[in-house]
C-alpha cells in the first residue's frame, strides 16, 4: 500500500461520487503566543493499494512530532481494501479531523505515516511567531 497524496487543509470532504475535495492546504500556522492552540485542521491522506492486497487488513499509523522529535499524538487504525475492478489499484480516501492541536513550541513539526509499520510519507508543519505589520502613519498628527 502506497501513499499518493498526504497534507493539511483547513477543510476537505468526499463526494457521493468519491471525488475528493480540499480546501486551504497549508504547511505553516503563525501563532502569536505559546502555547498556542490551533482550533482545526484536516489531514488528507490518499492510499493506493496493489490489487493483491485487496481484502487484506493493513495497520496505518499517523504521528505528529515537534521540533525536537517528541510525539505530541498518534493514531492507529486499520484498512482494508475492498472493491474496485480486478487488476486495478484501489485507492482511498481518509480525512482525519484533528480539533484544539495544542502546539508548544516554534520551529519544524512533522506528521508522518506508517503503513504495516514501514515509514510511508512524512509531512512538515512550520509554527512561527506572527509577523506583525508596520502601523501605518496617523494621518492626523501631521507628521
Amino acid at each position: 500500500m502506497q501513499v499518493r497524496l498526504a497534507l493539511l487543509a483547513d477543510y476537505a470532504n468526499v463526494t457521493t461520487e468519491g471525488k475528493l475535495n480540499i480546501l486551504g492546504i497549508f504547511d505553516r500556522i503563525a501563532v502569536t503566543q505559546l502555547p498556542a492552540v490551533h482550533p482545526q485542521m484536516q489531514f488528507i491522506l490518499r492510499l493506493e493499494a496493489h490489487p493483491a492486497e485487496r481484502d487484506r487488513a493493513h495497520s496505518v499509523e499517523i504521528r505528529l512530532h515537534d521540533p525536537d522529535g517528541q510525539s505530541v499524538f498518534e493514531l492507529k487504525g486499520e484498512l482494508t481494501p475492498r472493491g474496485g475492478d480486478p487488476g486495478e489499484p484501489i485507492a482511498t480516501n481518509q480525512i482525519v479531523t484533528i480539533n484544539n492541536l495544542t502546539l508548544g513550541k516554534t520551529g519544524g513539526y512533522t506528521f508522518v505515516v506508517f503503513v504495516d509499520n514501514d515509514l510511508k510519507s512524512e509531512i512538515p508543519l512550520s509554527v512561527d511567531y506572527a509577523r506583525t505589520a508596520p502601523s501605518a502613519p496617523d494621518p492626523t498628527s501631521g507628521s
